[in-house]
């Protein structure tokens, strides 16, 4: 499935949009990077550029990375991306082959799953906690399965918004290099906290663990870039810039880069990122006020501290699938539980998106979304 942009039906308040809003995309500033950059009469990121990515961009990228990680980022740990849904199709066909089997959390990001689909992976599910992946079953699953790698969203987790701790990275760095298994850390949410800080970044034990950090400007910056990056141990890093892809095509958009080299050297990125964390901040305050104030009290959520989402506990007997259809009858949407589940479960959960829509919206779709939910509870009652 793929969502609606755009191409949102006349007074419908879609809540499972995960992008920034339009007015969030910072037009005028990327205008002004762009005739930075093509006004210095060099022509190199029209070319195809570093297998890596340019060098010039890596070293801002390192540095900017180091910054909002606090520990040092090496230019030769990254490789530019076309964002993160490409570095995951990357990776999988760098270190998967048809039924190969793979863990994830459960619930997990729905778009990864479908990744992960089209490469006929057999996806196994492990568990969430208040502290991230539960490690204890993970080490259960891994007496009788090696998987080709495990996939997690340590921070801000989508959907479930939580963020695992310190003292859970580093079991599962240990598990990992014990084991000698491949950690794959999405980390495209790190940078947007709102009220607690993140953990070291995964990407922090890349050199004494084989683990591949992903990171993307879509969240931080606009999405159309198309543009992101994975961290890694640096033979890991050259072993993925000898592909046949890159060494036919060159590095991945070199064109982008180089214009959101200019944005971040002009000090734009964190004046931008700052502003969505005040933005997001507010919406937050104002949407789950009005849930805690629409939504029956055997509804159950918490308030995230970072990231896009809120993820959603309805009593077992109801299937959100079924509520979606109410929803979308009375002008709300929203994405069911089971999107995110490898099996068909989470069935009595669903993701509440707030980074789309302003707060006075998002008002509306609570209320909206209550009253379906109400009448859900008292019909099936």
């Amino acid at each position: 499935m793929t969502l609606p942009q755009v191409d949102i039906p006349h007074n419908m308040i879609n809540l499972g949009i995960g992008q920034p809003s339009n007015d969030l995309l910072p037009l005028d500033e990327m205008k002004n990077a762009a005739a930075y950059s093509l006004s210095q009469n060099s022509r190199f990121f029209l070319a195809y550029g570093a297998q890596q990515g340019n060098e010039n961009f890596r070293d801002t990228l390192a540095n900017f990375l180091t910054d909002q990680y606090t520990y040092p980022v090496s230019p030769d740990q990254l490789l530019i991306t076309n964002g993160n849904s490409q570095a995951l199709d990357f990776i999988c066909h760098h270190f998967t082959k048809p039924g190969d089997t793979i863990f994830v959390e459960e619930p997990s990001y729905f778009l990864a799953l479908k990744i992960f689909a089209d490469y006929h992976l057999n996806v196994v599910g492990i568990p969430l906690d208040d502290h991230g992946l539960d490690a204890d079953e993970l080490e259960k699953q891994l007496e009788n399965q090696k998987p080709a790698f495990i996939y997690t969203i340590p921070a801000f987790h989508n959907p479930a918004s939580i963020t695992m701790s310190l003292k859970r990275r580093k079991r599962l760095i240990r598990i990992c290099t014990e084991k000698n298994l491949l950690l794959i850390a999405d980390e495209v949410y790190h940078c947007l906290s709102y009220t607690k800080e993140p953990p070291l970044s995964m990407g922090y034990w890349a050199n004494k663990c084989p683990v591949i950090s992903l990171g993307s400007f879509s969240k931080i910056l606009a999405p159309g870039l198309r543009l992101g990056w994975i961290q890694a141990d640096t033979n890991l890093i050259k072993k993925f810039s000898r592909s046949a892809l890159l060494e036919s095509g060159g590095g991945f958009n070199p064109f982008a880069s180089e214009i959101v080299n200019s944005f971040i050297c002009s000090g734009g990125l964190n004046s931008h990122i700052s502003m969505l964390k005040n933005t997001y901040r507010k919406r937050i305050e104002v949407f789950f006020s009005h849930i805690d104030k629409c939504f029956p009290s055997q509804v159950v959520s918490q308030i995230p501290s970072g990231g896009y989402f809120i993820w959603v506990k309805l009593p077992d007997h109801v299937d959100t699938k079924l509520l979606r259809q109410d929803a979308q009858k009375n002008s709300v949407n929203f994405l069911p539980g089971s999107y995110f589940a490898t099996r068909n479960r989470l069935t009595n959960y669903l993701r509440l998106s707030f980074s789309f829509y302003p707060s006075k919206i998002l008002i509306k779709g609570a209320k909206r979304l209550g009253d379906v939910i109400y009448t859900h509870l008292v019909e099936k009652s």
